[in-house]
């Protein structure tokens, strides 16, 4: 049985008794309480009655939206054609006049529920199916990827401030545009500022923008990011980097919502989707005093964390070989896939640079070099001095007992354990039954003999 909230400050009556004649719930709630009452039980539609202003039934329009943006409203009590034009635009789905017409509002209330309940199960068909392979232009199988391909689909639908955490090279800026991309905001402005890269002061004049006059050489007005975004998402990279007075503004426009160019008197309110990244440590530059620590608690609404790429090690493959077709259709080579020593050599590298790192040896190797295969030899010579100690290292775990040496059981052990990650690519949940030992045994021996996972 659908659930109606009906949001109204005074009693409708007309309106309750043209609901109750359908088979529905239905939760009365005023402009004060509206979103404990949304809170308490899932709804399927909103009812909302315009007793004042069309700027106070904006407000409340804007805080449904920001609870749950693909609650469907029906406003009622619209006065004008401008006041309907107004509320379409914040997202009702339908606007009536008062009195009520009750057919007309059980047809439009119907309508909402059935479009709702639409949305819903495409959206759990799309959980259920996964993302095989990647998400936009973010590529990974395993499953901690899996789950923040998940989080990017849950998030984009909301409004809510993403802090994305990672080191270097992790692919932050994408996950920032994926969601983007998959909000209601994706034919608004993304816009996006490095603020480990332009100075305090030029990081100000970019953000706010400036009056003429404001300074030496403002010979016009600059219109900053933080209004060309308006409506879309501002993307913030490496937020740790920004200057404390600087961070204090940006907590300002957080709360508020509003900013002043550089030189200006005016305040100036942008609607703005906040994403922020940084490769830091974040708790502890705001332990060190270095970050605000009410910044911190602004932007950490929903937080991402991205594994590096040492940790997804079964996605080097699938990395790989996107980069591989990427720099070859880009170069016009006709490299189609890496041999297996090639591969093992991927395999075995921690990379510190992660998947940067990776997209940048398959460039190299697409530009030096032509061929249909990536082979061992045209990798850096590091990647191929790591390969042949795993090939020697394989070697040995199939020999052993062989030829005249005695080999110790703890070299045995190390030796199997070696040949079962390589065997099942890093993956020591497999390796642990493979070996048919308990994953924390595995992880308890992979340290004490130093191997990598």
């Amino acid at each position: 049985m659908p659930k109606i909230i009906v949001i109204s400050d005074t009693k409708q009556k007309d309106v309750l008794a043209a609901l109750k004649k359908e088979d529905v719930r239905i939760a009365e709630a005023t402009s004060e309480n509206y979103l404990t009452v949304l809170g308490m039980d899932a709804s399927d539609c909103v009812v909302l009655c315009m007793s004042g202003s069309v700027d106070h039934a904006e407000a409340v329009m804007h805080g449904i939206k920001s609870f749950d943006d693909g609650m469907p409203v029906v406003v009622l009590g619209v006065g004008s054609l401008e006041d309907a034009v107004v509320m379409m635009k914040e997202g009702a789905i339908d606007c009536l006049r008062l009195p009520v017409n009750a057919e007309r509002l059980q047809l439009a209330v119907a309508n909402a529920v059935r479009l709702y309940n639409l949305k819903k199960r495409v959206y759990l068909l799309e959980n259920q199916m996964g993302w095989v392979g990647g998400f936009d232009n973010i590529v990974g199988r395993c499953p901690p990827m899996q789950e923040i391909f998940q989080l990017i689909s849950t998030v984009a639908k909301s409004n809510a401030t993403v802090l994305i955490l990672g080191e270097s090279g992790t692919g932050k800026e994408l996950v920032a545009k994926a969601i983007h991309k998959h909000s209601p905001r994706f034919s608004q402005p993304f816009i996006d500022i490095n603020c480990g890269a332009i100075p305090r002061e030029l990081l100000e004049n970019e953000l706010f923008g400036h009056e003429r006059g404001s300074y030496t050489g403002a010979d016009r007005r600059y219109i900053g990011c933080c209004e060309r975004a308006h409506k879309g998402t501002l993307f913030l990279d490496e937020i740790c980097e920004m200057d404390p007075s600087l961070q204090v503004k940006i907590l300002r426009l957080l709360q508020e919502r509003t900013f002043m160019r550089v030189g200006g008197t005016e305040p100036i309110s942008s609607d703005i989707r906040f994403v922020a990244a940084t490769n830091r440590n974040i708790q502890e530059e705001v332990r060190k005093g270095n970050f605000r620590e009410d910044l911190y608690y602004r932007l950490n609404v929903v937080p991402i964390m991205l594994p590096p790429l040492r940790e997804r090690i079964e996605d080097v493959p699938l990395l790989a070989k996107k980069f591989l077709d990427k720099f070859s259709a880009k170069n016009e080579k006709i490299f189609v896939d890496i041999e297996p020593d090639a591969l093992e050599c991927l395999l075995g590298h921690d990379w510190p640079g992660n998947v940067r790192e990776l997209e940048n040896v398959l460039e190299r190797v697409v530009v030096l070099h032509n061929d249909s295969h990536v082979k061992i030899k045209h990798l850096p010579v590091s990647l191929q001095k790591l390969g042949g100690e795993r090939k020697h290292a394989k070697a040995m775990s199939m020999r052993l007992g062989e030829g005249d040496k005695i080999i110790s059981l703890e070299q045995v052990e190390k030796y199997a354990i070696e040949a079962a990650l390589a065997k099942c690519i890093g993956n020591v949940a497999e390796a642990s039954k493979q070996l048919k030992i308990g994953q924390a045994t595995l992880y308890r021996k992979i340290k004490q003999y130093g191997l990598k996972a």
